[in-house]
């Protein structure tokens, strides 16, 4: 299990790294991702949305607690959403956005219950069951990490 140390650690690197980012990622946002159809201003919109792991422990939670099986999941739909939310922003407020969800999420994580951090969880696109603790230090870290490593090599 993941402790609360570790997912508040991934929680700061992923804020540092996005922040040391920051003069690149506004100077060129409309940057394509070298795959995909993405610029750096999707991919950087997508991590503002989900910067905040805390709606996402409440929605797997929800999710667990329902009468068979879950509602069918479109993960695509979902980035689209993201990305249509802050069309109008700029990079700068996308970042300003993403550094303040860092720190509600640091704040957040530290006061989740054991029982919440140790509850299985079990998503459609994974094999195995893991532990909340473990998908949340995977989202903060191996997710965020795979983005702003994106839009690092796009940006040069």
């Amino acid at each position: 299990m993941a402790t609360r140390e570790a997912i508040i650690e991934a929680i700061r690197a992923a804020d540092a790294r996005g922040e040391g980012l920051r003069a690149r990622i506004v100077a060129a946002p409309d940057t394509p991702l070298a795959s995909g159809d993405w610029r750096v201003r999707d991919a950087l919109s997508h991590l503002a949305a989900r910067a905040n792991p805390l709606p996402l422990v409440e929605a797997v939670r929800a999710m667990s607690e329902l009468e068979g099986e879950p509602p069918p999941f479109d993960v695509d739909a979902q980035n689209a959403g993201q990305i249509a939310e802050r069309a109008d922003k700029s990079a700068a407020e996308i970042l300003d956005e993403m550094h303040a969800a860092y720190d509600v999420a640091a704040a957040g994580v530290e006061a989740l219950d054991d029982a919440a951090l140790a509850m299985p969880v079990k998503l459609p696109m994974m094999p195995n069951e893991i532990e909340m603790s473990d998908l949340v230090l995977m989202s903060m870290g191996m997710h965020v990490d795979a983005h702003l490593g994106e839009i690092e090599a796009a940006l040069g």
